[in-house]
């Protein structure tokens, strides 16, 4: 398996897999933009409902961007290449679960967190030591942290540069799941299917709209109108027929 991301399907499912467990699968700049490519990838197949993302191995989802490969001083992270890489895996009209097989560290907790859903194991920690090496992060960064685990366990993670552990994780809610490694591939496959088998209408709308809602910029009219489209569209005929005969809906995105 190559160095970098490593991108897979199987049916409706994407998987793009951090390849680099020697350095704890940090992620150069040129993974960065690789992972750019597959959102790219993803949303222009409208026949993917779902991407994983995890890292290789067992020791760590991530390690965050490699500070050896930043370059070109302050003036460089204006236009931050991690604060746009997790505005667009938010932003992805598609479930995003993270498969979190270990440590999530530094910039590597955004991405989980700019996930839809994270699923980790049970001897996972996040631990971002941004304080303790200078670096202020990005007011989007921190405000999906806030929104996931609350702004006094984000004080201790970005602040005090807490080690948080699994169990506490899933107390926080920054683990819609957590189980033992052996469970991890099913427990991550499960939700991938229940958002595969559903309609993409309503899922990638509504998590649209979710998401402008939790960040105070709801476009009223054009939720309106994607309610107005999922109303009448084959989609909704089709599930209200599988619902009558008892079977499983064969969705079409339209």
């Amino acid at each position: 398996m190559e160095e970098g991301i490593v991108f897979s399907r199987d049916g409706a499912i994407a998987t793009a897999t951090i390849n680099r467990p020697d350095k704890r699968n940090a992620m150069k700049m040129a993974d960065l933009k690789a992972l750019h490519r597959v959102l790219e990838e993803v949303e222009a197949d409208k026949s993917i409902r779902a991407l994983i993302l995890t890292g290789a191995g067992d020791r760590a989802f991530s390690a965050g961007v490699d500070l050896s490969d930043v370059g070109g001083g302050a003036a460089a992270w204006d236009d931050n290449p991690l604060r746009n890489l997790c505005d667009r895996i938010e932003a992805l009209p598609r479930v995003t679960i993270a498969r979190i097989n270990g440590a999530v560290i530094g910039g590597a907790a955004e991405v989980a967190l700019a996930c839809d859903f994270r699923v980790g194991v049970d001897t996972a920690k996040v631990m971002v030591p941004a304080a303790k090496i200078g670096i202020h992060y990005e007011p989007a960064g921190l405000r999906r942290a806030m929104a996931v685990v609350g702004m006094q366990a984000a004080k201790r993670i970005y602040l005090l540069c807490e080690t948080i552990r699994a169990e506490e994780l899933h107390r926080l809610g920054f683990f819609d799941n957590m189980v033992d490694a052996a469970a991890l591939d099913g427990a991550v496959a499960e939700i991938a299917e229940a958002a595969a088998s559903s309609a993409p209408l309503s899922v990638d709308g509504m998590k649209l709209t979710i998401m402008q809602i939790a960040r105070g910029d709801l476009d009223m009219e054009a939720a309106r109108a994607r309610i107005r489209e999922s109303w009448s569209s084959e989609d909704m005929k089709e599930g209200l027929a599988a619902v009558q005969a008892g079977r499983k809906a064969d969705f079409k995105g339209r």
